[in-house]
């Protein structure tokens, strides 16, 4: 994922705070913290344009039904700004209510003793979930909330997801005489020889991400965490380091800039063939291409199509310790977007993915469906992704990835002197983070 990374800075700064909290700082009430402002429930967040008026909407919908402190939403950059927002915030000892996190930061915000355990608003018999509710989100996106370095408590709430999927021309397989996306890796390793071969272009772009290459890791059949140790040299792991070493030695694929989205924009052009990319990247394609024959997105190929596997995307919700009030608000406007009505709203217009079993049966959920093929491919996936691990380290851990990649890619590593490296500094970060 774009915008995820932050500085190893940040990253000790909140490991000084946590040792601070152990010690008995003293603060301003139970919990030390303060809210940054006791009149309104601050969620930090970094949706833009249409979606960004589309959750002002909202808000706006549940202040009107749901009268208490009011609820605003404040733009506050990518996530990594917002990472740096609250890592000055908990130092300050003033927070939001709320802000978008991924697991990776919630972990570090737990250590600070900053965050709200979910779990008693869960089970709260008022404003809570019962076991009809709770069965209607997909596991994955509940499960990804519950941390194992902190007793597996629930500490964040799924808000955007989405999860990793192949997009494919099918203009461009058509020029080299294929008629369907691959099913396995080594269909697609034979497409882009064959797309090579008959047309001279470069069939794939590659976004170097570590989200990507876990979920390239989980269609082998693999893992990436067991027990406190990475399983970078398993063959599932190497399987996908050498195919990325057989992609760069053919040169059937380049590496986009980081940040940049040169692969959606040759896509869209018909010089590649294939780029990998979250579901929610369906709606940036689509404005460019229309929903046309032109092109299509799928399930990401897979070591054995009977048993798919992809990855889960996207970022959580964290309630931060503040008072009572303001983080019992949070939790109830929390319920409210993920309900059902306003779940299946959201992912219409964002272009997130709903995140409750009933969405299925929606009428206008169908109807989307009914508009182009692949508008369900997607939500078919959610049955069998897979969350990234959310045990401390792990964002350190995601550089560590992306490095990996990057010099397999260039040739500065062989897949498996890449893959043996990543796992000796992996597991020397975790065990870094490890009681």
């Amino acid at each position: 994922m774009n915008g995820r990374t932050f500085p190893l800075f940040q990253r000790c700064l909140l490991v000084l705070i946590a040792t601070a909290s152990l010690i008995g700082l003293v603060g301003c009430g139970p919990s030390g913290y303060q809210p940054i402002d006791e009149s309104k429930v601050l969620f930090w967040d970094r949706q833009t344009t249409e979606t960004a008026d589309l959750l002002r909407d909202i808000i706006a919908e549940f202040n009107a039904q749901h009268p208490g402190l009011p609820v605003e939403a404040q733009y506050s950059g990518g996530y990594s700004d917002i990472f740096r927002k609250v890592s000055s915030s908990i130092q300050a000892r003033r927070l939001p209510a709320m802000a978008v996190a991924y697991e990776s930061m919630t972990i570090e915000y737990a250590q600070a003793g900053a965050i709200v355990e979910l779990d008693p608003f869960v089970a709260d018999p008022e404003i809570g979930l019962d076991a009809d509710d709770l069965a209607d989100f997909f596991p994955v996106v509940l499960d990804t909330n519950r941390y194992v370095d902190a007793g597996d408590k629930m500490l964040s709430f799924p808000f955007c997801k989405s999860v990793l999927m192949m997009y494919y021309n099918r203009t461009v397989l058509g020029e080299a005489g294929l008629d369907a996306p691959p099913a396995t890796w080594d269909e697609f390793l034979a497409q882009c020889r064959a797309v090579k071969a008959a047309t001279g272009k470069t069939p794939a772009a590659v976004d170097v991400d570590a989200s990507t290459v876990d979920g390239m890791i989980y269609s082998m059949g693999g893992d990436v965490v067991r027990d406190g140790k990475t399983l970078f040299d398993t063959p599932e792991s190497l399987a996908v380091f050498a195919l990325y070493e057989t992609l760069a030695k053919e040169k059937l694929c380049y590496q986009i800039p980081p940040g940049s989205y040169d692969d959606r924009d040759a896509f869209a052009q018909d010089e590649i063939a294939f780029f990998f990319r979250s579901s929610s990247h369906r709606t940036y394609v689509a404005d460019a291409m229309g929903l046309t024959d032109r092109w299509g997105m799928a399930r990401i190929p897979q070591a054995d199509p009977a048993q798919p596997r992809t990855v889960l995307y996207g970022p959580n919700v964290c309630i931060f310790r503040t008072n009572p009030e303001q983080e019992r608000r949070a939790w109830e406007f929390v319920k409210h977007f993920t309900s059902p009505e306003v779940n299946v709203r959201w992912a219409l217009n964002s272009g997130y993915l709903p995140i409750r079993r009933s969405a299925a049966r929606d009428p206008r959920i169908q109807e989307f469906w009914a508009e182009w093929p692949d508008n369900r491919a997607s939500y078919d996936c959610l049955e069998f992704a897979r969350s990234e691990p959310n045990i401390a380290g792990w964002q350190e851990v995601r550089d560590l990835i992306e490095t990996a990649v990057t010099g397999v890619l260039t040739g500065e590593r062989t897949a498996e002197a890449a893959v043996q490296e990543l796992k000796t500094k992996a597991d020397a970060v975790i065990s870094g983070y490890l009681p």
